[in-house]
């Protein structure tokens, strides 16, 4: 579920196999604008706005990245739907996001445990970022698209140069166990968040029900809150206008 950002009247929402948009200012009648199936009985996972608030992606099971107008027009496929580009994705897809400075750029992340960069135009596949031993569940670029930080489902917090491609840093104790954070160990990361405002500043949840906040430039938890949830914690999300945080579970 996202709200177009920063209209917030508009909210893409995804359940089972089908996206919707909602017009949230709609006092009676259908709040629906906008109803459609990617792909018939594969689950969507993960459902994202572009920096213009036009253009809806979404991702899931099906194993491809569907790329609508918010009117109701589809822009195709990533991969091209019938063509062997050597970009072909075997893995189901858990978390997509579009870069913040433009719409050409996209990443994407599952199963297959690598991180993809999507050049839009070209509908290409132009760099892949590995690091992860297990499922990705998020993946997502600073306010300045200089890092791109992904978490998976066994722990890792990795952070990625984007210029190089290279690892940045990747956040676990020394004894190569899970990530931790004040000495309690966070079993299963599933969300994670970039501040808007300070380009080095990140938050984590996972299944224990607690959220920390990370400073990357000394690589340590800034602060955590812990136990917020009795139950995983499912997203996370700065405010756009500051470093407040929310969070659900």
């Amino acid at each position: 579920m996202k709200f177009a950002d920063p209209s917030p009247s508009i909210l893409a929402a995804a359940g089972g196999d089908t996206v919707k948009l909602f017009d949230v200012s709609v006092k009676s009648g259908d709040p629906c604008t906008l109803s459609y199936t990617p792909s018939p009985s594969f689950q969507v996972n993960s459902v994202k706005w572009n920096h213009t608030n036009l253009v809806v992606a979404s991702a899931g099971d099906d194993r491809k990245i569907s790329l609508w107008r918010k009117n109701g027009q589809s822009i195709g496929t990533i991969p091209v739907a019938g063509i062997d580009s050597g970009d072909n994705i075997e893995e189901s897809i858990m978390a997509i996001s579009f870069s913040n400075k433009g719409s050409r750029s996209l990443r994407s992340g599952g199963s297959g445990q690598v991180v993809r960069i999507w050049d839009l135009q070209r509908k290409r596949c132009i760099k892949w970022l590995r690091g992860h031993t297990d499922t990705i569940a998020g993946a997502i670029y600073n306010c300045k698209d200089e890092h791109l930080a992904s978490i998976s489902l066994s722990g890792d917090l990795i952070l990625h140069n984007l210029a190089s491609g290279a690892r940045a840093a990747e956040l676990k104790d020394p004894n190569n166990q899970v990530v931790s954070l004040a000495r309690i160990s966070v079993l299963v990361l599933r969300a994670l968040d970039y501040s808007r405002i300070s380009r080095h500043l990140l938050v984590t949840t996972g299944d224990d029900g607690s959220v920390h906040m990370w400073d990357t430039i000394g690589r340590n938890p800034k602060v955590s809150w812990l136990k917020q949830h009795s139950a995983p914690t499912a997203g996370v999300s700065f405010s756009p206008s500051n470093d407040k945080v929310s969070d659900a579970g």
